[in-house]
């Protein structure tokens, strides 16, 4: 092969990642304000343009396949979730920036985005972790971004649970290069993992997936980490390298080295199961609001946990669409917290004092009842959705923890009903403390009426988020 021949395989391979490589430069180039100290809009506007770029690149990808010597795989699905991160990405925006938030926080937030991207894309072993590194450190990072003490202890708390995953993570890559001989996931078959141990390291890298989906029992850095952490570094962070991970899990189950009746199936199965439960009861034993919501986020994890191992249809539309849904609900709901935190309202009992801001707390409500799950909001249809595609997962293949989850899912949804609308409970039907000073700028009630048409509108025209996701693969193609 000629010079000119090598040269032209390395810029359509490079082709494949303009997308982070304009993140790349775009974090660069953020940083390199700081040093002159630029506007608040300055700095957002540089970190849009980014964004955007990224944006245009992605959706004008029209590789597919292995590139970059099978250490990355295009796929639809990493076309259309990528654009879904770049929009969460861009929404962050909206979020009232703090003084303390340095050009910094823009660069971890990129950084995070870039390694998230790479997590859906990973073709390699060594890329997945590399990628989901990138991701975690700057996650450490911006949990302290609240520079208080409670943010630096979750900071070192996440640190340390960050640390243990990775360890068992690299130990499992080990032990799968060791026995299968190659790093890359695409050459992956039944025959190559028919040793118990080539399992075993399997299930330690699932592990360290884990640790970005939030699954028991790598779920503990949850609760302090989106207690303490600011609330637009917590929206992403419970979004997109979540979001990223499970793409990644789908690509590893998609290769058939595990059949439904295999011991690793069913250990991920128990697993949701008991994520689901766990963010179930701890979410009704919390004073916090955020603390709250981030249990229920856990248990969100274990509604999303079943998309990566269902390969029917149905289960790939349905895991767009709670995924698209999912990011909405989760970017009020922290947009809102992040309001009422301002105008010092933390705990459930203390939301009685914003009695007065009606329309805020319709807002509110209306996030709250979409993440439970209730019409005639988009929450309702990805549960919907998501119910659907366990019974026909159960009635294909016959398996008694499918049905578990199902019905433990169900009762779940039920539940959240009685923790989630404290809140409300509290605006609307508790009259002590109410404080007629509390107000809310006119930008805030806006934002919070645009989140809550969007998923009026998304229950009322469902198809939207699937003619999103055809508009996607076509240009792709």
């Amino acid at each position: 092969m000629s010079f000119n021949q090598q040269l032209v395989g390395i810029l359509k391979d490079l082709q494949g990642t303009w997308t982070e490589s304009t993140l790349i430069i775009g974090s660069i180039f953020i940083l390199l304000m700081g040093l002159v100290k630029p506007s608040k809009l300055l700095m957002k506007g540089g970190f849009a343009i980014s964004i955007v770029l990224a944006l245009y690149f992605n959706m004008d990808n029209d590789l597919g396949g292995e590139r970059m010597m099978n250490g990355i795989f295009i796929s639809p699905s990493s076309i259309y979730f990528g654009s879904l991160f770049l929009l969460v990405s861009l929404l962050v925006l909206v979020f009232k920036r703090e003084k303390t938030h340095a050009p910094e926080f823009y660069f971890f937030i990129l950084a995070m985005l870039v390694g998230s991207l790479f997590i859906m894309k990973a073709n390699s072993l060594l890329i997945i972790y590399v990628a989901i590194e990138l991701v975690s450190l700057s996650s450490y990072i911006l949990t302290n971004f609240s520079f208080k003490k409670k943010g630096f202890e979750a900071g070192i708390k996440y640190l340390l649970f960050g640390a243990m995953t990775s360890a068992v993570m690299l130990f499992g890559l080990g032990l799968i290069y060791g026995l299968t001989g190659t790093f890359a996931i695409s050459e992956w078959s039944p025959t190559l993992f028919s040793q118990t141990l080539a399992q075993v390291g399997v299930l330690m890298l699932l592990i360290g997936i884990f640790f970005k989906i939030s699954i028991m029992p790598a779920h503990l850095w949850v609760p302090g980490t989106y207690q303490y952490a600011p609330a637009d570094a917590t929206a992403f962070m419970s979004i997109v390298p979540k979001l990223a991970a499970l793409v990644l899990m789908q690509r590893i189950f998609a290769t058939g080295i595990f059949n439904v009746d295999h011991w690793i199936f069913n250990t991920v199965l128990i697993l949701g199961i008991f994520t689901v439960i766990a963010g179930t009861l701890g979410a009704f034993r919390q004073t916090n609001a955020r603390r709250m919501i981030s249990f229920g986020a856990i248990a969100h994890s274990g509604f999303l946990l079943p998309f990566a191992l269902m390969d029917t249809t149905t289960s790939q539309e349905a895991f767009w669409w709670y995924a698209v849904t999912y990011a909405l609900m989760n970017l009020i709901v922290f947009y809102l917290l992040d309001s009422y935190e301002r105008k010092q309202i933390e705990n459930i009992e203390d939301y009685s004092k914003a009695s007065e801001s009606v329309w805020l707390g319709v807002c509110f409500t209306v996030a709250l009842i979409s993440l439970v799950g209730i019409p005639p909001l988009a929450g309702f249809t990805a549960k919907f959705f998501l119910f659907s595609a366990l019974w026909e997962f159960y009635l294909i293949h016959s398996s008694n923890l499918i049905l578990w989850y199902l019905v433990v899912a169900i009762l779940a949804t039920v539940g959240s009903l009685f923790y989630y609308l404290q809140i409300s409970r509290n605006i609307f039907l508790v009259t002590r403390g109410r404080d007629k000073s509390i107000n809310f700028s006119f930008s805030t009630k806006i934002v919070a009426t645009l989140f809550s048409i969007a998923l009026l509108l998304l229950f009322f025209a469902p198809k939207l988020v699937i003619v999103m996701q055809q508009l996607l693969n076509n240009v792709h193609e």
